[in-house]
């Protein structure tokens, strides 16, 4: 049995508004999946573009047709990538403004072309489809979404997407889009059975990941915690205390930061002095963090011996802010409680604005702000991300004046 395009078409338009409208239906039942509402919008652009196909097929005049099915389902892939940064706790402020020029300059260059017998702006459109699709692939395998097997079927299914989109914009820019072997491996007829299956994929997938993501939390509430003789909590617990804060933070787009406070030279002081004098100077840090830190703010440390504050301040300035305090309060506290030597101290900050609401992230970006401090003669402080722009530029300058 051989399949025309229209009738593939029809097909691929049928699988996109059966899977895609349950995955919507359930997604408006949800209150709190934001990743779930993101890529609802994917699958509501991808039934947008099949309708534009298909009524493109029996129109005459279609060229404005072809401009909004392309425009739609460069969109839907955008929103797929998308998802997947909300899931891992990133804003999209940046990356929304992405997809959505991208989606606008593909609409723009097909109703510029007019109406054409093949595909309208191909090569562009088959390059927008691979990058957005490569993109989703390389987030699955980031962040939250690598503590589930889940989101490793969602990379290979999306890097596969990709690879059979590049395979299609690389042909229709060397061989245009009338050439046998583009008719023959790459037409409509195959990228409709191809979509038909990444449909079906994808929306198990995502339904999928939406839960894992609900288990995941429900596992973390339930693990008990683990507290340090001082009261301080140890890092599995101020991981997990961490990322439910995030989560509440993220949800009503609030700002949360994360302090890093190292102390080099502990082992050191412990080979010169004895024990008890690297445990002096380490108590009497901590005690200069908790006298400092806000109330409700949760502290911790880690097995390396560096403390980690998670607070919510009112502005960005106002984390650095508390973090030099809290550098100079522990610099009076070491001197006045008489330790033999006053180590070099790093505090290393991320703040949601530029480190996303990922926690391990959030986590790793602040620890290397914290080595950059210790690693640097005139900064005490270290805002990830604001600094590391600071920095480059620097850099840059000095090796101009080179």
């Amino acid at each position: 049995m051989t399949l025309d395009a229209p009738t593939v078409q029809f097909l691929t338009a049928v699988v996109m508004h059966v899977a895609g409208g349950v995955f919507v239906l359930e997604t408006m039942l949800r209150k709190d999946d934001r990743a779930g509402r993101v890529w609802a919008l994917g699958f509501i652009s991808g039934m947008i573009a099949t309708e534009a196909y298909i009524v493109r097929s029996v129109s005459t005049d279609a060229g404005w047709l072809a401009a909004i099915g392309n425009a739609a389902w460069v969109g839907s892939l955008g929103f797929l990538w998308l998802g997947c940064r909300v899931f891992n706790g990133h804003r999209l402020r940046r990356t929304a403004v992405v997809v959505i020029s991208a989606c606008a300059l593909i609409l723009a260059l097909v109703l510029l072309e007019g109406p054409t017998e093949g595909w309208s702006a191909a090569g562009l459109v088959f390059a927008a489809n691979a990058t957005f699709a490569a993109l989703s692939a390389a987030e699955a395998t980031r962040g939250a979404m690598r503590r589930t097997r889940t989101a490793l079927g969602l990379s290979v299914t999306m890097g596969f997407a990709a690879a059979f989109q590049l395979a299609r914009s690389i042909s229709a820019m060397v061989l245009g889009t009338e050439h046998p072997i583009f008719r023959t491996w790459l037409s409509s007829g195959l990228v409709g059975i191809v979509s038909i299956s990444l449909i079906v994929i994808v929306v198990v997938l995502t339904s999928v990941l939406r839960a894992e993501q609900v288990r995941l939390r429900g596992s973390e509430d339930s693990t008990l915690m683990a507290i340090a003789p001082d009261g301080v909590l140890l890092e599995p617990s101020f991981v997990r205390v961490l990322g439910g804060r995030l989560m509440r933070a993220n949800r009503r787009g609030e700002l949360f930061a994360v302090l890093v406070v190292r102390i080099d030279g502990l082992a050191r002081i412990s080979t010169a002095f004895g024990a008890d004098e690297a445990e002096h100077v380490r108590q009497a840090a901590r005690a200069a963090v908790r006298r400092l830190s806000p109330t409700t703010a949760a502290m911790g440390t880690d097995d390396e011996g560096k403390l980690l504050l998670a607070f919510q301040p009112k502005s960005p300035a106002e984390a650095r802010q508390l973090a030099s305090r809290m550098h100079r309060a522990m610099l009076d506290q070491l001197r006045t409680a008489g330790v033999p030597v006053v180590p070099p101290i790093g505090m290393g900050l991320s703040v949601t604005s530029t480190s996303g609401y990922d926690r391990e992230t959030l986590l790793d970006a602040a620890r290397a702000a914290a080595r950059r401090a210790i690693a640097s003669d005139d900064v005490t402080v270290v805002v990830a991300g604001e600094d590391d722009e600071a920095d480059g530029a620097e850099r840059d300058d000095q090796a101009v004046r080179r």
